[in-house]
Protein backbone atom coordinates (compact mmCIF):
# COMPACT_ATOMS: atom_id res chain seq x y z
CA UNK A 1 0.00 0.00 0.00
CA UNK A 2 1.15 3.46 -0.93
CA UNK A 3 1.64 5.93 2.31
CA UNK A 4 0.06 8.98 0.55
CA UNK A 5 1.97 11.06 3.34
CA UNK A 6 5.35 11.03 1.44
CA UNK A 7 3.55 10.82 -2.09
CA UNK A 8 4.68 14.72 -3.98
CA UNK A 9 1.98 14.76 -6.16
CA UNK A 10 4.59 15.74 -8.76
CA UNK A 11 3.03 13.13 -11.05
CA UNK A 12 -0.51 15.06 -11.32
CA UNK A 13 1.15 18.27 -12.56
CA UNK A 14 0.49 18.67 -16.05
CA UNK A 15 3.52 19.23 -17.21
CA UNK A 16 3.16 17.27 -20.73
CA UNK A 17 1.99 19.91 -23.10
CA UNK A 18 3.49 23.32 -21.41
CA UNK A 19 6.21 25.05 -23.03
CA UNK A 20 7.01 28.86 -21.97
CA UNK A 21 9.48 29.09 -24.86
CA UNK A 22 6.90 28.96 -27.39
CA UNK A 23 8.65 25.88 -29.07
CA UNK A 24 9.01 22.33 -28.73
CA UNK A 25 12.24 21.24 -27.10
CA UNK A 26 13.88 18.03 -26.21
CA UNK A 27 13.73 14.67 -26.87
CA UNK A 28 11.46 12.02 -26.35
CA UNK A 29 11.57 10.29 -22.88
CA UNK A 30 13.31 7.45 -23.96
CA UNK A 31 16.33 9.42 -24.89
CA UNK A 32 19.71 7.76 -23.28
CA UNK A 33 21.97 8.90 -20.69
CA UNK A 34 24.65 10.30 -22.90
CA UNK A 35 27.98 12.76 -22.35
CA UNK A 36 28.00 16.17 -23.53
CA UNK A 37 31.09 18.15 -23.08
CA UNK A 38 31.21 20.89 -20.21
CA UNK A 39 32.35 23.24 -22.79
CA UNK A 40 28.82 23.01 -24.64
CA UNK A 41 26.68 23.60 -21.65
CA UNK A 42 25.78 26.82 -19.13
CA UNK A 43 23.51 27.07 -16.54
CA UNK A 44 19.91 28.78 -17.23
CA UNK A 45 20.05 32.45 -16.36
CA UNK A 46 16.38 32.25 -15.39
CA UNK A 47 16.94 29.09 -12.78
CA UNK A 48 15.01 30.07 -9.62
CA UNK A 49 17.78 28.47 -7.50
CA UNK A 50 21.07 30.79 -6.92
CA UNK A 51 23.77 29.49 -7.14
CA UNK A 52 26.84 31.46 -7.90
CA UNK A 53 26.99 35.14 -6.01
CA UNK A 54 25.12 37.57 -8.04
CA UNK A 55 27.52 39.25 -10.18
CA UNK A 56 29.62 36.17 -11.04
CA UNK A 57 26.30 34.73 -12.50
CA UNK A 58 25.08 37.68 -14.81
CA UNK A 59 28.80 37.66 -16.01
CA UNK A 60 28.73 33.74 -16.82
CA UNK A 61 24.72 34.36 -18.39
CA UNK A 62 26.55 37.44 -20.57
CA UNK A 63 29.37 35.43 -21.57
CA UNK A 64 31.83 38.00 -19.93
CA UNK A 65 33.54 35.02 -17.56
CA UNK A 66 33.85 31.72 -18.51
CA UNK A 67 32.67 29.05 -16.34
CA UNK A 68 35.66 27.86 -14.75
CA UNK A 69 36.98 31.41 -13.88
CA UNK A 70 33.82 31.90 -12.40
CA UNK A 71 34.19 29.05 -9.88
CA UNK A 72 37.98 30.10 -8.84
CA UNK A 73 36.90 33.58 -8.30
CA UNK A 74 33.97 31.98 -6.12
CA UNK A 75 36.25 29.91 -4.07
CA UNK A 76 38.75 32.48 -3.47
CA UNK A 77 35.92 34.92 -1.94
CA UNK A 78 34.47 31.78 -0.05
CA UNK A 79 38.53 31.66 1.47
CA UNK A 80 38.61 34.58 2.55
CA UNK A 81 35.85 34.70 4.11
CA UNK A 82 35.56 31.31 6.28
CA UNK A 83 32.43 32.00 8.54
CA UNK A 84 30.70 33.03 5.46
CA UNK A 85 28.01 31.23 4.27
CA UNK A 86 29.77 31.87 0.84
CA UNK A 87 32.53 29.13 2.74
CA UNK A 88 29.75 26.87 3.34
CA UNK A 89 28.70 26.11 -0.04
CA UNK A 90 31.60 25.96 -1.44
CA UNK A 91 32.56 23.12 1.15
CA UNK A 92 29.54 21.62 0.23
CA UNK A 93 30.24 22.05 -3.30
CA UNK A 94 33.83 19.95 -2.75
CA UNK A 95 32.15 17.63 -1.07
CA UNK A 96 30.19 16.92 -3.96
CA UNK A 97 32.64 16.95 -6.33
CA UNK A 98 34.82 14.58 -3.87
CA UNK A 99 31.59 12.13 -4.41
CA UNK A 100 31.71 12.24 -7.97
CA UNK A 101 35.07 11.77 -8.22
CA UNK A 102 34.77 8.59 -6.60
CA UNK A 103 31.26 7.18 -7.48
CA UNK A 104 30.58 8.75 -10.84
CA UNK A 105 27.86 10.99 -11.81
CA UNK A 106 24.62 8.74 -10.31
CA UNK A 107 21.86 11.07 -11.35
CA UNK A 108 22.76 13.14 -14.22
CA UNK A 109 21.65 16.39 -15.18
CA UNK A 110 18.98 17.31 -17.58
CA UNK A 111 19.23 19.77 -20.43
CA UNK A 112 17.58 21.12 -23.03
CA UNK A 113 18.81 22.91 -26.51
CA UNK A 114 19.45 26.01 -26.57
CA UNK A 115 17.93 28.84 -28.05
CA UNK A 116 19.81 31.67 -28.36
CA UNK A 117 23.75 32.42 -28.43
CA UNK A 118 26.92 30.29 -29.04
CA UNK A 119 26.28 27.23 -26.59
CA UNK A 120 23.92 24.22 -27.49
CA UNK A 121 22.33 23.20 -24.21
CA UNK A 122 21.04 25.02 -21.31
CA UNK A 123 20.79 23.54 -17.87
CA UNK A 124 17.10 22.41 -16.56
CA UNK A 125 17.88 20.51 -13.40
CA UNK A 126 21.55 19.27 -11.57
CA UNK A 127 23.45 22.62 -11.90
CA UNK A 128 25.17 22.05 -8.07
CA UNK A 129 26.26 18.90 -10.32
CA UNK A 130 27.45 20.97 -13.48
CA UNK A 131 29.56 23.36 -10.81
CA UNK A 132 31.33 20.24 -9.05
CA UNK A 133 32.06 18.94 -12.40
CA UNK A 134 33.47 22.24 -13.51
CA UNK A 135 35.51 22.05 -10.08
CA UNK A 136 36.92 19.16 -10.86
CA UNK A 137 38.44 20.03 -14.35
CA UNK A 138 39.57 22.97 -13.18
CA UNK A 139 41.65 20.93 -10.62
CA UNK A 140 42.61 18.30 -13.15
CA UNK A 141 41.05 15.29 -11.43
CA UNK A 142 39.25 12.46 -12.79
CA UNK A 143 35.72 10.92 -12.21
CA UNK A 144 36.07 6.87 -11.50
CA UNK A 145 33.16 4.87 -12.46
CA UNK A 146 34.13 1.47 -11.07
CA UNK A 147 37.44 0.47 -13.20
CA UNK A 148 37.24 3.36 -15.79
CA UNK A 149 37.79 6.73 -14.64
CA UNK A 150 36.89 9.70 -16.96
CA UNK A 151 38.03 13.09 -17.04
CA UNK A 152 35.41 15.51 -15.63
CA UNK A 153 35.60 17.74 -19.45
CA UNK A 154 32.63 15.64 -20.12
CA UNK A 155 29.08 15.41 -18.10
CA UNK A 156 26.51 13.17 -17.69
CA UNK A 157 23.10 14.42 -18.95
CA UNK A 158 19.63 13.30 -20.56
CA UNK A 159 17.23 15.57 -23.33
CA UNK A 160 14.12 17.06 -21.14
CA UNK A 161 11.29 14.98 -22.53
CA UNK A 162 9.74 16.55 -25.67
CA UNK A 163 6.77 19.93 -24.98
CA UNK A 164 8.12 19.59 -21.24
CA UNK A 165 7.77 22.77 -18.54
CA UNK A 166 11.62 23.99 -18.18
CA UNK A 167 10.83 26.28 -15.08
CA UNK A 168 8.24 23.46 -13.46
CA UNK A 169 10.91 20.35 -13.88
CA UNK A 170 13.30 23.33 -12.02
CA UNK A 171 11.11 24.19 -9.38
CA UNK A 172 9.75 20.51 -8.48
CA UNK A 173 13.55 20.07 -8.36
CA UNK A 174 14.54 22.97 -6.16
CA UNK A 175 11.48 22.82 -3.95
CA UNK A 176 12.10 18.57 -3.05
CA UNK A 177 15.80 20.17 -1.72
CA UNK A 178 16.61 20.19 1.70
CA UNK A 179 18.86 22.53 1.35
CA UNK A 180 16.66 25.52 -0.10
CA UNK A 181 16.25 28.30 2.35
CA UNK A 182 12.49 29.51 3.00
CA UNK A 183 12.98 32.83 0.72
CA UNK A 184 13.99 30.88 -2.12
CA UNK A 185 11.13 27.81 -1.72
CA UNK A 186 8.48 31.16 -1.46
CA UNK A 187 9.79 32.37 -4.77
CA UNK A 188 9.87 28.78 -5.97
CA UNK A 189 5.80 28.66 -4.77
CA UNK A 190 4.99 31.59 -6.59
CA UNK A 191 6.94 30.72 -9.50
CA UNK A 192 5.06 27.06 -9.30
CA UNK A 193 1.95 28.91 -9.28
CA UNK A 194 2.23 30.76 -12.27
CA UNK A 195 3.41 27.90 -14.06
CA UNK A 196 -0.06 26.34 -13.45
CA UNK A 197 -1.99 29.88 -14.44
CA UNK A 198 0.09 29.66 -17.54
CA UNK A 199 -1.39 25.39 -18.04
CA UNK A 200 -4.38 26.63 -17.22
CA UNK A 201 -4.42 29.40 -19.88
CA UNK A 202 -3.10 28.30 -22.59
CA UNK A 203 -5.57 25.09 -22.32
CA UNK A 204 -8.82 27.31 -21.89
CA UNK A 205 -7.71 30.03 -24.54
CA UNK A 206 -8.30 27.84 -27.20
CA UNK A 207 -11.52 27.82 -26.71
CA UNK A 208 -12.23 31.08 -24.77
CA UNK A 209 -11.30 34.64 -26.10
CA UNK A 210 -9.85 34.63 -22.17
CA UNK A 211 -7.33 37.48 -22.44
CA UNK A 212 -5.95 38.00 -19.02
CA UNK A 213 -5.30 35.10 -17.23
CA UNK A 214 -6.72 34.75 -13.94
CA UNK A 215 -3.83 32.96 -10.89
CA UNK A 216 -4.31 29.37 -10.52
CA UNK A 217 -5.56 28.86 -6.67
CA UNK A 218 -2.84 28.27 -4.02
CA UNK A 219 -4.39 24.48 -3.23
CA UNK A 220 -3.55 23.62 -6.50
CA UNK A 221 -0.01 24.33 -5.54
CA UNK A 222 -0.32 22.51 -2.56
CA UNK A 223 -1.79 19.69 -4.39
CA UNK A 224 0.80 19.40 -6.86
CA UNK A 225 3.52 19.11 -3.98
CA UNK A 226 1.38 16.92 -1.21
CA UNK A 227 1.87 20.39 1.62
CA UNK A 228 -0.54 21.84 3.95
CA UNK A 229 -2.47 24.87 3.42
CA UNK A 230 -0.91 26.27 6.42
CA UNK A 231 2.75 25.62 5.61
CA UNK A 232 2.00 26.89 2.25
CA UNK A 233 1.09 29.98 3.64
CA UNK A 234 3.81 30.27 6.23
CA UNK A 235 6.55 29.87 3.75
CA UNK A 236 5.14 32.55 1.55
CA UNK A 237 4.37 35.08 4.26
CA UNK A 238 8.55 35.53 4.27
CA UNK A 239 7.94 37.39 1.39
CA UNK A 240 5.89 40.43 3.38
CA UNK A 241 8.82 40.79 4.81
CA UNK A 242 10.93 43.95 3.91
CA UNK A 243 13.86 43.08 1.16
CA UNK A 244 16.35 44.06 3.74
CA UNK A 245 15.00 41.54 5.88
CA UNK A 246 14.72 38.90 2.75
CA UNK A 247 18.05 39.38 2.08
CA UNK A 248 19.40 38.79 5.82
CA UNK A 249 16.67 35.34 5.87
CA UNK A 250 18.22 34.30 2.70
CA UNK A 251 22.15 35.49 3.44
CA UNK A 252 21.74 33.14 6.98
CA UNK A 253 19.73 30.63 5.45
CA UNK A 254 17.45 31.02 8.78
CA UNK A 255 14.66 28.80 9.12
CA UNK A 256 10.92 29.18 8.61
CA UNK A 257 10.03 28.27 12.39
CA UNK A 258 12.62 31.17 13.83
CA UNK A 259 11.59 33.95 12.13
CA UNK A 260 8.15 33.28 12.76
CA UNK A 261 7.45 35.67 15.10
CA UNK A 262 9.01 38.18 13.42
CA UNK A 263 7.19 37.59 10.25
CA UNK A 264 4.02 37.07 11.83
CA UNK A 265 4.39 40.28 14.08
CA UNK A 266 6.39 42.83 12.68
CA UNK A 267 5.30 43.34 9.08
CA UNK A 268 4.09 46.99 9.46
CA UNK A 269 7.36 47.34 11.30
CA UNK A 270 10.41 46.73 8.62
CA UNK A 271 12.51 48.90 10.52
CA UNK A 272 12.16 45.95 13.93
CA UNK A 273 12.36 43.59 11.22
CA UNK A 274 15.72 44.30 10.45
CA UNK A 275 16.53 44.97 13.79
CA UNK A 276 15.42 41.75 15.29
CA UNK A 277 17.08 39.64 12.77
CA UNK A 278 20.13 40.84 13.20
CA UNK A 279 19.77 40.19 17.13
CA UNK A 280 18.93 36.39 16.11
CA UNK A 281 21.62 36.08 13.72
CA UNK A 282 24.00 37.63 16.89
CA UNK A 283 22.44 34.68 18.71
CA UNK A 284 23.19 31.80 16.44
CA UNK A 285 26.73 33.14 15.60
CA UNK A 286 27.34 32.83 19.67
CA UNK A 287 25.52 29.21 19.79
CA UNK A 288 27.17 27.97 16.75
CA UNK A 289 30.95 29.08 18.83
CA UNK A 290 29.71 27.55 22.06
CA UNK A 291 29.02 31.05 23.60
CA UNK A 292 25.21 31.33 23.73
CA UNK A 293 25.20 29.26 27.06
CA UNK A 294 22.32 27.15 25.26
CA UNK A 295 19.86 29.97 24.62
CA UNK A 296 16.27 28.45 23.45
CA UNK A 297 16.52 30.41 20.36
CA UNK A 298 12.71 30.33 19.46
CA UNK A 299 11.53 31.19 22.23
CA UNK A 300 13.64 34.06 22.92
CA UNK A 301 13.20 35.63 19.50
CA UNK A 302 9.10 35.26 20.72
CA UNK A 303 9.63 37.50 23.75
CA UNK A 304 12.01 39.69 22.05
CA UNK A 305 9.41 40.60 19.31
CA UNK A 306 6.95 41.20 21.92
CA UNK A 307 9.22 43.60 23.81
CA UNK A 308 10.22 45.46 20.47
CA UNK A 309 5.70 45.85 19.98
CA UNK A 310 5.62 46.98 23.47
CA UNK A 311 7.86 49.73 22.97
CA UNK A 312 6.62 50.78 19.75
CA UNK A 313 2.62 50.64 20.94
CA UNK A 314 3.42 52.66 23.59
CA UNK A 315 6.15 54.54 24.35
CA UNK A 316 5.52 57.07 26.41
CA UNK A 317 3.24 55.79 28.76
CA UNK A 318 5.85 52.95 29.15
CA UNK A 319 8.49 56.16 30.05
CA UNK A 320 6.09 57.43 31.98
CA UNK A 321 5.87 54.32 34.02
CA UNK A 322 9.54 53.65 34.61
CA UNK A 323 10.78 55.36 37.42
CA UNK A 324 14.19 57.89 36.65
CA UNK A 325 17.29 55.84 36.49
CA UNK A 326 19.64 56.70 39.59
CA UNK A 327 22.57 55.73 37.63
CA UNK A 328 24.63 55.46 41.05
CA UNK A 329 22.86 53.48 42.57
CA UNK A 330 23.04 51.40 39.53
CA UNK A 331 26.53 51.51 38.69
CA UNK A 332 26.96 50.44 42.17
CA UNK A 333 24.55 47.16 41.75
CA UNK A 334 26.15 46.01 38.89
CA UNK A 335 29.84 46.03 40.28
CA UNK A 336 28.18 44.12 43.06
CA UNK A 337 26.65 41.74 41.40
CA UNK A 338 29.49 41.41 39.24
CA UNK A 339 31.81 41.09 42.67
CA UNK A 340 29.65 38.76 43.76
CA UNK A 341 29.49 35.99 40.44
CA UNK A 342 33.60 36.55 40.59
CA UNK A 343 33.25 34.07 43.59
CA UNK A 344 31.20 31.41 42.51
CA UNK A 345 33.94 28.87 42.07
CA UNK A 346 33.62 25.67 40.04
CA UNK A 347 32.57 23.83 43.29
CA UNK A 348 29.72 26.17 43.46
CA UNK A 349 28.69 25.83 40.42
CA UNK A 350 28.56 22.00 41.08
CA UNK A 351 26.37 22.66 44.08
CA UNK A 352 24.37 25.03 42.56
CA UNK A 353 23.55 22.42 39.86
CA UNK A 354 22.84 20.71 42.60
CA UNK A 355 20.12 22.83 43.96
CA UNK A 356 18.68 23.39 40.66
CA UNK A 357 17.33 20.08 40.60
CA UNK A 358 14.67 20.42 42.80
CA UNK A 359 11.68 21.67 41.06
CA UNK A 360 11.28 24.14 43.46
CA UNK A 361 14.09 26.04 42.43
CA UNK A 362 14.21 25.33 38.60
CA UNK A 363 12.61 28.74 38.51
CA UNK A 364 16.66 30.49 38.82
CA UNK A 365 17.60 29.45 35.48
CA UNK A 366 14.40 30.63 33.27
CA UNK A 367 16.03 34.24 35.69
CA UNK A 368 19.08 34.22 34.60
CA UNK A 369 18.11 33.45 31.05
CA UNK A 370 15.91 36.75 31.50
CA UNK A 371 18.47 38.54 33.31
CA UNK A 372 21.14 37.92 29.99
CA UNK A 373 18.55 38.92 27.75
CA UNK A 374 18.08 42.31 29.46
CA UNK A 375 21.68 42.82 29.52
CA UNK A 376 21.64 41.41 25.83
CA UNK A 377 18.94 44.34 25.04
CA UNK A 378 20.31 47.43 26.96
CA UNK A 379 23.91 46.54 25.40
CA UNK A 380 22.42 46.59 22.01
CA UNK A 381 20.60 49.68 22.84
CA UNK A 382 23.59 51.93 23.93
CA UNK A 383 25.83 50.56 20.77
CA UNK A 384 23.01 51.85 18.69
CA UNK A 385 22.75 55.11 20.71
CA UNK A 386 26.61 55.35 20.49
CA UNK A 387 25.92 54.93 16.47
CA UNK A 388 23.31 57.76 16.75
CA UNK A 389 20.37 54.97 15.27
CA UNK A 390 17.20 56.56 16.95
Amino acid sequence: MVDKRKSTGISDLLFEDVNPYGAVIGEPVSKPIERFPLESIRPDPEQPRRLLPIDLAEAVNEGGVAPAAAVREWTKRAEAETDSVLFKEIRELRRLAAAIEQHGLINPITIRPAELGENRYIIVTGERRYWAHILLKLEGRQIKEGEKAYTADEIKATLVPRGASIRAHQIVENLMREDINVVEKAHGLLALRQELTYDAYRRHSEDEEEKTPKLAPWNQVENALDMSRQYRARIVAVLDLSPEAQQLVDRYNLAEATIRPIVEKLKPHPDLQFQALQQLISWQEAEAKGEGGGRRIVPSVAAMVERMLARRAAPEAIKAQQPVLDFGKFHQRIRGTLRYIEKVDEQAMVELARIVKNKENEDIVGELQALRDQIDEMLSTLADQDRGVE
